[in-house]
């Protein structure tokens, strides 16, 4: 009896399990490929012994695959589904990352780091459909799958941010440039059109397009030095270019460090533009100098750093006949021997002493600066406003980390010598009475700023009132102050950056001599991804 029942209810269940057997779910790509090549083939995909070569490929694979971890975390998240061979095989999508990896010499990279040359003989493969087994077509799609993942995420990351991260790579590089994180990474994946998607990561900005039509110009027929050193300098600064700095605004004040000028900058135009000094360049033997000063400690083996940093930040404030707290590292190379040298160069210079231990002035003749220590002095240094100060008569302020600023000087003969890193890190500006005015943005305003530094008013209406300024300051016991204007609207953006080439407002290219010698620095961070001049 029980063997009968049994025999009863076994029957129906070996019917059921062959007709699921017989009825099995085909995965997507099985039918849509089958269809699409007319290849029956593909109709034996399996989805387990395609994860099983997948896995294999990519630990083959791996050390090559610029971002690994991320696709590993990508398809794990999958089940190892061929994404990219599913969503962008049929439909051309993958051709089209193709075409865009072939033309990354067009950004002055090199085209082989993205490998489509490999890409495209997996995709010839496929398209030949020549496949007589599903077990050939395996490998084949894994590869393809993880070599266009690694190229769409690699190509994508490096035209959107640049190869490089620049705060890592400079010592006085300020600003906080975006980098590509997780979320961008989710975004590439799930581009739902990818031809779309490159289109749009293009870089648009409008210097950045003309080193690319000047990169595309040179004639590479034959090769000189000079040619491939311009070469060199566009593919250098494209990918400057490239990094995800601060938004730009409709005006903004930009400075080009290698080209010693200042622009006011206009709905995309220059509409004024000056001569700067800047930071004097560190020395060729800088980290060598360092390193032994790191080892001894000893004041006189410091070198120094006077190179203007890199930054962005917003011009609010102007201070109109500044003050000037002489930073410690002056006053140890400069200061303290200026008054070895000359006792009256505090008073010649309006210069007040401060002690730093109670903050209280200090008068500079009841010390003994014979037995002052250069490296441990206790005092801090203040020049008043004065026709003397080094920062003239206008002081640009915004916050920044590195503590510079913009500034007037009292020393114009710097604007007349073509090399002009001669400051100790802050920007001279050749005329800063007409860039407080672009700041100001009211004319009215102008002549009692001009008065309040001791210059003419230019309206008549005002001359009786700049005759009587002008006697109260020729009184014995007069003394300067300081005024603060407000910048309207919260301030003007204030660039600080380094291009040895750029296009002026012809769209003509201009080269610079590389004053920090960041281009070879970058030059070697970018490595192979720069294409080589001569290709």
């Amino acid at each position: 009896m029980n063997t009968m029942v049994s025999k009863r209810f076994l029957l129906p269940l070996i019917l059921i399990v062959a007709v699921l057997a017989g009825c099995k779910h085909k995965p997507e790509i099985a039918g849509k490929l089958s269809e699409h090549y007319q290849n029956k083939t593909y109709e034996d995909f399996d989805t387990a012994a395609y994860h099983a070569e997948f896995k294999k490929q990519f630990e083959v694979l791996k050390p090559g695959l610029r971002h690994a971890d991320v696709i590993e975390k990508f398809y794990t998240a999958q089940n190892n589904e061929p994404h990219f061979v599913n969503e962008g095989l049929t439909d051309g999508q993958i051709a089209t990352l193709v075409s865009y990896l072939s033309r990354a010499g067009e950004h002055g990279l090199d085209t082989a780091v993205f490998r489509p040359g490999q890409i495209m003989a997996l995709l010839n493969q496929v398209h030949a459909n020549k496949f007589t087994s599903i077990s050939q077509v395996y490998p084949v799609f894994a590869k393809l799958e993880l070599l266009t993942a690694n190229a769409f995420l690699n190509y994508s990351a490096v035209i959107h941010f640049g190869v490089v991260n620049p705060h890592n790579l400079y010592r006085r590089y300020d600003m906080q440039p975006l980098r590509p994180d997780s979320a961008f990474y989710q975004t590439v994946f799930n581009a739902p059109d990818i031809a779309v998607f490159l289109h749009d990561i293009q870089p648009a900005n409008p210097a950045y397009l003309a080193l690319q039509k000047a990169l595309a110009a040179i004639n590479t027929n034959y090769v000189d030095s000079a040619k491939m050193q311009r070469m060199r300098l566009i593919k250098l600064n494209m990918e400057r270019l490239r990094w995800q700095n601060p938004e730009k605004e409709s005006k903004y004040i930009f400075v080009n460090i290698p080209a010693f000028k200042l622009q006011w900058i206009q709905d995309g135009k220059p509409a004024l533009e000056m001569k700067v000094c800047v930071g004097e360049p560190k020395g060729p033997d800088y980290d060598q100098q360092l390193a032994h000063y790191l080892q001894t400690h000893k004041l006189d083996d410091k070198p120094f750093n006077h190179e203007t940093t890199i930054l962005s930040s917003k011009i609010t404030t102007i201070q109109l006949n500044p003050t000037w707290s002489i930073p410690s590292s002056i006053a140890q190379s400069e200061t303290y021997f200026n008054i070895q040298k000359n006792p009256n160069y505090l008073s010649d210079n309006n210069i007040r002493v401060y002690s730093t231990r109670t903050d209280r002035e200090v008068d500079p003749d009841t010390i003994n600066w014979a037995r002052i220590p250069r490296d441990k002095m206790p005092f801090r240094f203040q020049q008043d406003a004065s026709d003397q100060n080094a920062l003239g008569k206008f002081k640009f302020i915004f916050d920044n980390e590195a503590g510079i600023y913009l500034h007037d000087t009292n020393n114009k003969g710097g604007f007349l010598k073509p090399w002009r890193a001669i400051s100790h890190g802050c920007v001279r500006v050749q005329d800063p009475l007409m860039l407080a005015q672009q700041l100001i943005g009211d004319t009215t305003r102008m002549d009692a700023i001009r008065m309040e530094v001791g210059l003419a008013p230019r309206d008549s209406v005002n001359k009786a009132r700049y005759a009587k300024i002008q006697q109260a300051r020729s009184a014995p016991g007069f003394q300067l102050k300081s005024k603060f204007l407000e910048v309207p609207d919260k301030g003007v953006q204030v660039f600080i950056d380094y291009y040895t080439c750029w296009p002026n407002d012809k769209g003509e290219l201009q080269f610079y001599y590389d004053a920090y010698r960041m281009d070879d620095i970058l030059e070697k961070a970018m490595g192979k991804y720069l294409a080589k001049s001569t290709r």
